[in-house]
């Protein structure tokens, strides 16, 4: 019936033979500017950018500067936006804070202007320090929640803690819109897809940082099968991910290591009921497009199920209705995206990846034969009448 593809504070620093005026060219080399992009999540398409102005206007900024063995913020919170045109942040798509409603970035960082991210308050590179760390998050805040921690030697940005913790179950799913699920893939428009870049120890040049996800992106397409042929509608009514992992913090371990501790469960739910078959047809559209923390699913059962019983982990429920008849039926979830994971072991949704179910719904019809059983011979009777 189905098939599973598994698929605070700023300042600057010194600075030395700096120049009157926003255009001197001096000014301008010795000013640190960033650029930023996104390494793609895994298992995607040619939809998956690698700019981060697709995702975000804005990133926030920490970094300090070492001087005399004395380290000192340079940045603490700041954002810095992406802006195509020399304009305010408002004007800009994404939209940005930075230059949110007065002022754009030739006003301070000279002409002629260059497609790129800004700040405001130029800060210099100082030609004393023996070296910078620069750290960077995204999306923007300007209240964290929760808050981040980072401070200086640090290895990268946490987020939260074991008292504070992101409900990621208030998270978007870009699936539905006006109720109905949609056949294009989305990327963009989430709540908070977190990416965090590796920590930059660039001096004197512009500082680029390459952004990771840090969160699994989870899809599920439903279509009909293909050898399905009634003529009855054919109306999907619910789809159920239950268990997953609810609320969590972030302590950085590496890009590519899950750092999220987690605790609590619930459900991504779709009830909306729509047609596979009728004129207007969702086959082939995705139900589920939304971010689930990256977590490590325990096989508990093998096998479709007709209710919850063994069904102790996460797993896929799905209800159907053809004419007047309903379907129902549950499946393991480690054993939908890996059967030949046995009971007791685990399936991995890795950090920075994106993970899609493909459905395929439509049950065997039943058929019929017929032949009939001869008549069973019995030996003649012979009989004389006189």
């Amino acid at each position: 019936m189905i098939v599973a593809a598994a698929v605070l504070f700023a300042a600057c620093s010194s600075n030395d033979l700096i120049n009157d005026g926003p255009d001197n060219a001096q000014e301008k080399d010795s000013a640190i500017g960033f650029a930023a992009y996104s390494s793609k999540t895994t298992r995607a398409d040619d939809e998956n950018s690698t700019s981060l102005q697709k995702f975000y206007g804005t990133f926030d900024v920490y970094g300090w500067k070492t001087v005399n063995s004395s380290h000192s913020p340079v940045f603490s919170h700041v954002p810095v936006g992406y802006f195509a045109t020399d304009g305010t942040g408002a004007t800009q798509t994404p939209s940005t804070v930075v230059y949110e409603s007065s002022g754009k970035p030739s006003d301070e960082w000279g002409s002629p202007f260059e497609v790129g991210w800004y700040y405001e308050d130029v800060r210099y590179w100082d030609r004393t320090a023996t070296a910078y760390q620069f750290f960077a998050i995204a999306p923007y805040e300007a209240v964290p929640a929760p808050a981040l921690t980072v401070s200086v030697g640090a290895d990268n940005i946490n987020i939260g803690s074991s008292s504070a913790k992101y409900d990621i179950s208030t998270e978007k799913n870009l699936a539905i819109v006006s109720t109905k699920p949609i056949k294009d893939k989305k990327y963009f428009g989430f709540n908070k897809d977190y990416m965090l870049a590796d920590k930059s120890t660039t001096q004197n040049a512009k500082v680029t940082f390459n952004f990771h996800h840090i969160l699994t992106k989870f899809n599920v397409k439903i279509t009909k099968q293909d050898t399905y042929t009634g003529s009855q509608a054919l109306v999907v009514k619910d789809i159920k991910i239950a268990n997953l992992a609810k609320n969590g913090y972030f302590e950085y371990s590496g890009m590519t290591t899950n750092g999220w501790k987690t605790s609590d469960t619930y459900s991504l739910q779709v009830t909306e009921d729509c047609s596979l078959n009728e004129t207007i047809n969702y086959s082939e559209c995705y139900w589920i497009q939304t971010l689930i923390f990256p977590q490590d699913i325990t096989c508990a059962a093998k096998g479709l199920k007709s209710n919850t019983d063994g069904l102790t982990n996460e797993y896929l429920y799905v209800k159907y209705s053809i004419g007047s008849e309903v379907f129902e039926a549950y499946y393991d979830l480690a054993d939908v995206f890996d059967p030949a994971v046995a009971v007791g072991e685990t399936y991995s949704f890795a950090q920075g990846s994106e993970y899609t179910l493909n459905l395929k719904i439509g049950p065997e019809p039943i058929k019929f034969d017929a032949q009939v059983t001869a008549w069973e011979v019995v030996a003649d009777v012979n009989y004389s009448v006189n």
